[in-house]
């Protein structure tokens, strides 16, 4: 234990300190794994979480002398959090050693502290999920030059530990760069998938015959996406990882000049056979076996609208409509993804504009609504990413659908049904605020129902969080997300069951 407390201060020394300290955990998961299964499957878990994290925090290290006063503050808190969890981990590890004479007595003690050795690895899970964004934002602020250099050590053995996650620091770095190859795919692409509908979605799920693999069809009009924002966000997505961000890979855009269209044409993960949107599985009415499970598909949602931002994109179509369930056939636990592109646009473009219907009304902030002259911001997003939050939360449809497909509104809101003088969006943005004070705090707490509201009143001059569109401009007045992270991702992260 002496040699693992060392009391080196600063980014690279606490980065140190917790590469010291992860692997010393490793090795003891590794050495009682043993004793029961439980315990065996707890090592596995440890080692994989590990490994990400290891390889993340090398990379941090790695672009230390890139980062500004505010960006090296930022991971200096952040990591100092993971050494105080790893600093406890390890004290709370050595206890056998510590109180047990004999190699037997220690693996009996060890299995009596097996539900804290989980406890510990769901900490550390937890804030590496927490932890990511922030990186992600780090690796985008860093010169292309640095990362080439990164690149070039990587492909010399320079990294010692895993390299998967630094190559995806490489490749999400040069999404961002000119010249990265085309987008565009042939048609006969498109032709030769097997098509099927998912229900209350736009796009369509297709299998290739030949291969058996899943894919999502999402299309979108070249009346309101420009061809320019549809390659940049394809090249972009090409080597997304939808397991950590909540975006799909992008194979390419097809053209469908007859129809006015493209398609983008998405990967499903391997394995992930079952997809249905989020306004299936609420109109279901069969909620998710625990609460944990809702809030682990809320924290997706989050990170996934996140990443949106991060690739200089607004989504501007934000509903359970365009939230997609992947699951594994047997597993429990789903993947959140987002798709319904029919109005995306680069965070810098003129905004565009869509036909309203009711669904927009609710998700859609009053200030959009009937106005052309109003600019669609990041804020927008989250506010709508509020309403979904609040839907998963609930776990109650706010939008329902008679037997012709009509939009109806969910008794839940408490607002008329005829009468359009009651319907106002004002009107609808307090119901739904209520809803996030009363009902939603019941069920999911007081730090879930705070996200909400949070995001609901992002542009109220009241919200302090979120209300000035400044404080989501660095100085060239490009939209970044280190408040988001603050206040929505940082706070569902701490939410536990």
């Amino acid at each position: 234990m002496a040699e693992l407390a060392l009391g080196i201060v600063g980014l690279a020394g606490t980065v140190d300190a917790c590469v010291k300290l992860g692997k010393y955990l490793v090795q003891a998961y590794k050495d009682y794994s043993q004793s029961d299964v439980k315990l065996d499957e707890l090592s596995l878990r440890m080692e994989i979480c590990w490994l990400r994290i290891s390889s993340q925090l090398e990379v941090t290290k790695h672009l230390e002398t890139e980062m500004d006063g505010e960006q090296k503050g930022i991971q200096e808190r952040i990591v100092s959090v993971l050494r105080s969890r790893l600093d406890a981990a390890v004290i709370l590890i050595s206890k056998p050693d510590k109180y047990a004479s004999s190699k037997t007595a220690k693996k009996l003690y060890f299995l009596s502290l097996r539900d804290d050795l989980e406890e510990t690895v769901a900490e550390l899970e937890s804030w590496q999920k927490r932890f990511e964004p922030t990186w992600f934002q780090l690796v985008k602020a860093t010169p292309s030059t640095t990362i080439n250099g990164m690149h070039k050590s990587i492909s010399a053995g320079n990294f010692r530990h895993g390299t998967e996650p630094t190559l995806e620091a490489v490749k999400f770095r040069r999404a961002f760069e000119d010249g990265h190859g085309p987008v565009f795919i042939a048609e006969k692409t498109l032709e030769s998938l097997e098509k099927r509908t998912i229900p209350y979605c736009s796009a369509l799920l297709a299998v290739d015959p030949t291969e058996g693999k899943y894919h999502i069809i999402d299309t979108v009009s070249t009346s309101t996406v420009k061809a320019k924002d549809a390659r940049d966000l394809a090249s972009r997505l090409r080597d997304s990882n939808p397991l950590s961000s909540g975006t799909l890979k992008c194979k390419g855009i097809v053209r469908q000049p007859k129809q006015s269209s493209m398609a983008f044409i998405f990967r499903v993960p391997d394995g992930y056979t079952k997809v249905r949107s989020l306004r299936e599985l609420l109109l279901s009415g069969q909620p998710p076996e625990s609460l944990t499970m809702r809030l682990e598909m809320a924290r997706q949602l989050v990170t996934a609208v996140y990443f949106v931002h991060l690739y200089d994109f607004v989504h501007k179509n934000l509903s359970p409509e365009t939230i997609l369930s992947l699951e594994k056939e047997g597993e429990r636990n789903a993947t959140v993804c987002l798709v319904g592109f029919q109005v995306i646009r680069h965070a810098e473009a003129k905004t565009n504009t869509s036909k309203a219907d009711r669904k927009e009304i609710l998700y859609q902030h009053s200030a959009r609504q009937g106005s052309d002259s109003v600019d669609f911001i990041m804020q927008h997003d989250i506010y709508s990413l509020g309403v979904c939050l609040l839907e998963i939360g609930l776990w109650e449809p706010l939008i329902t659908y008679g037997p012709d497909g009509t939009q109806q509104t969910s008794s839940i809101i408490g607002l008329e049904q005829n009468g359009s003088e009651t319907f106002t969006p004002s009107l609808v943005q307090e119901q739904l605020i209520s809803l996030s004070r009363g009902k939603l705090r019941v069920i999911m707490g007081d730090k879930y129902s705070k996200v909400v509201e949070t995001c609901l009143t992002c542009l109220d001059e009241g919200n302090t969080d979120f209300g000035d569109p400044k404080e989501f401009q660095d100085e060239d007045g490009v939209e970044v997300g280190a408040r988001y992270v603050k206040k929505v991702i940082d706070i569902i992260s701490e939410i536990s069951f």
